[in-house]
């Protein structure tokens, strides 16, 4: 490693953490092959808590508060009430457990703006894996700290494995605290399609991090989950197409049936 960033606990203190203690961790929590809810909307919060209602019920146990929400609302009111709303749930008979994400595409201050969102609620905070590593060692440091977890999110970088690689070989021992988001943004969607038409990235970048869950995102929809569970994704990140559904419990339904059906199983080409 470059060096221990400052706030980690020794390697030796993070080495003795139990199975049991592991199993509490976000990334642990999570059961795959599942659907991320982007909750990107510029909406009041009462609809976008409504959104996320809806798509717990069709079985989404990836909740994220999205970049616009955020910004508009305040990870302070948002994340709270996206909380309050699946717990109540969860006390009405819905067991399964659940994490929230906050989108918060962490530039500088990886420490200062994780524990915003820690403090707040989240689970897992998402941060920019494009530019130096520093902000990325910052961010960890907290969610270790707090037995919370990163996701390192490769829009916009210019050769996502090289930067998987790159970071690998700085942090790759907290694993445990950390994965990865192969992303195409909305802006570069506009001048193509999604990125389920990139299998042998997502199936590469799978190969490189192993067992650790893949994050995908970039224009998913129903008839394309396939495409990217079944060459390598793990989590697939999902917002337009359900937050415009006229029912998006159903559809997250149908979503997760889709991903389960093909998790994985690389279609054999005659």
């Amino acid at each position: 490693m470059s060096g221990i960033p400052r706030g980690y606990p020794p390697l030796k203190e993070v080495s003795k953490v139990s199975e049991m203690e592991m199993a509490k961790l976000p990334l642990h929590r999570i059961k795959f092959p599942q659907i991320q809810v982007a909750l990107d909307m510029d909406s009041d919060i009462k609809t976008i808590v409504d959104v996320a209602v809806k798509a717990f019920k069709g079985g989404a146990r990836i909740i994220e508060a999205g970049t616009p929400a955020i910004k508009r609302h305040g990870a302070d009111n948002l994340i709270p009430a996206l909380r309050k709303s699946i717990d109540k749930l969860r006390d009405e008979g819905f067991k399964d457990d659940y994490v929230i994400v906050a989108d918060m595409k962490v530039m500088d201050v990886g420490d200062l703006e994780a524990r915003i969102a820690y403090r707040a609620g989240a689970d897992i905070v998402c941060i920019l894996g494009i530019g130096s590593i520093n902000k990325i060692e910052e961010a960890l440091s907290e969610a270790i700290k707090k037995d919370k977890a990163i996701i390192i999110d490769l829009i916009q970088c210019d050769d996502p494995l090289v930067k998987i690689d790159e970071i690998e070989s700085e942090i790759g021992e907290f694993r445990d605290w950390f994965s990865f988001c192969i992303h195409r943004g909305i802006s570069e969607q506009k001048k193509g399609r999604g990125i389920y038409e990139e299998k042998m990235l997502i199936e590469e970048a799978k190969r490189k991090i192993g067992a650790s869950p893949l994050f995908v995102a970039g224009g998913i929809k129903e008839g394309v989950i396939k495409d990217v569970v079944a060459y390598g994704g793990d989590v697939c990140v999902i917002g337009s197409a359900i937050y415009t559904s006229v029912n998006p419990e159903e559809r997250v339904k149908r979503m997760l049936e889709e991903a389960r059906k093909y998790y994985h199983q690389i279609p054999v080409v005659p």
